[in-house]
């Protein structure tokens, strides 16, 4: 097996070439078979089933599969998406038998022979494995995409009967038709999370986690097939003549597999900001998100930030400043789901509230307005449960995430081919 980035094109190009030589083929006979009697005329005594016989049996694959997941998710702003190897299994072709002539009472026979068998290359589409975009504080969605192994239909293939001058008949030999089914591989999915659960590490100053389970899109293959053995002639005539056996000797495609692909477990682990009480920061990769409780920012169903969320937010913005200032921030507000009594609902509450925080930051440090945006979510992503009123009040929360400009995302991931069979 070789693996290429995007070989679909590859397999379509020897599909198209094949059918072009089988045109081709079809044409060149074309006049021979309309010619008029004549010096020049095609001569007779070779069979129509012999002239078909000096071509190619070519198998049928599969078109590639639409694999939708992944093309909807590179349309999805936000969305990673990083394609896997597809698995290229080159042609395989099966020796035809050649025509052979033999003397019987005075005639040339011609006994006819049998076509080589095409498998054009057929190529195995991994998929894609993606990372949804997810609110800060949270771990995103991911997904490992359906992957799709193609099928294809080799033709029957026989070495035609006939009976020879001297009453000879000769019994047709017959390789079955094969259908090899495509293998659809369902994909896999973990949904985002953003619930925190209570600290379980030895380290003191983790104060919650969020994790993420890991997932596994299976390792499948399309097995092989064997075709029988079967074969014309072999021994003497009517009239003593030996007649050479004539086989077609047994084969088995060739198996094709795609291998298992692995998204570890991830974690996000908060720690408490220095100088704050109740601002939580964790980070995953480059990416830093700083959570504070809305109730410390901002009075109950209130976007006007409190006199005393000053201090809060200065000592965010002086952590932030340790990062540099080539960033992006972006600036979340959370609600519980209690019905606001001031706001049309809770997510132009939350869009209040974010807002009311992007303008602190504007005023009060150096990074340009343009490299900031505010967003109002509402009760769409809770970081613990709405039955309890300490739930809630996780709930309600701004998160204020901080992006290098030059953040190149990437998802953590395995393929293991160890399950490879053997060719």
């Amino acid at each position: 097996m070789t693996t290429v980035r995007s070989a679909i094109s590859r397999s379509l190009l020897s599909l198209v070439t094949a059918v072009a030589l089988l045109l081709t083929s079809c044409a060149a006979q074309g006049p021979a078979e309309n010619a008029d009697d004549g010096a020049n005329a095609a001569p007779s005594s070779t069979p129509a089933e012999a002239i078909a016989n000096d071509g190619e049996l070519i198998a049928e694959v599969d078109d590639p599969a639409e694999l939708e997941a992944c093309v909807q998710a590179e349309q999805l702003e936000g969305a990673t998406v990083e394609w896997l190897d597809d698995a290229v299994f080159e042609e395989q072709r099966i020796e035809g038998v050649e025509a052979r002539t033999v003397e019987i009472e005075g005639a040339v026979v011609e006994l006819p022979g049998a076509p080589e068998i095409v498998i054009p290359e057929r190529i195995a589409q991994a998929g894609c494995i993606i990372e949804y975009p997810a609110p800060g504080g949270c771990l995103p969605a991911v997904e490992i995409s359906e992957a799709f192994i193609p099928g294809y239909r080799v033709p029957e293939r026989r070495l035609e009967g006939l009976e020879l001058p001297d009453g000879t008949v000769l019994e047709e030999a017959v390789q079955d038709s094969i259908e090899v089914e495509a293998v659809h591989i369902a994909g896999v999915r973990e949904d985002q999370v953003c619930q925190a659960e209570p600290k379980t590490s030895e380290n003191t100053q983790i104060v919650s986690s969020v994790v993420r389970p890991s997932i596994v899109r299976p390792y499948d293959l399309s097995p092989t097939q064997i075709q029988q053995y079967d074969a014309r002639g072999g021994g003497a005539s009517n009239s003593g003549t030996h007649i050479n056996l004539m086989a077609l000797n047994p084969y088995s495609t060739k198996p094709q597999w795609l291998p298992a692909a692995h998204i570890p477990a991830d974690y996000l682990e908060s720690y408490v900001v220095e100088g704050t009480e109740n601002t939580e920061v964790a980070e995953r990769d480059e990416v830093t998100a700083y959570t504070t409780e809305g109730d410390v920012l901002f009075d109950s169903d209130d976007h006007e930030l409190r006199s005393d969320a000053t201090a809060e937010l200065q000592a965010i913005t002086d952590d932030i400043a340790e990062r540099g200032d080539d960033v992006t921030i972006t600036v979340e507000g959370h609600t519980d789901n209690l019905p606001s009594q001031k706001y049309t609902d809770n997510t132009e509450l939350a869009e209040r509230r974010a807002g009311s925080v992007l303008q602190w930051l504007t005023d009060n440090t150096d990074i340009a307005a343009g490299d900031m945006t505010a967003k109002g979510l509402g009760e769409e992503h809770p970081r613990a449960s709405n039955s309890s009123d300490d739930g809630r009040q996780q709930n309600r929360r701004v998160v204020i995430t901080v992006t290098p400009k030059d953040y190149d995302p990437s998802i953590d991931y395995q393929v293991n081919d160890s399950q490879a069979p053997a060719e």
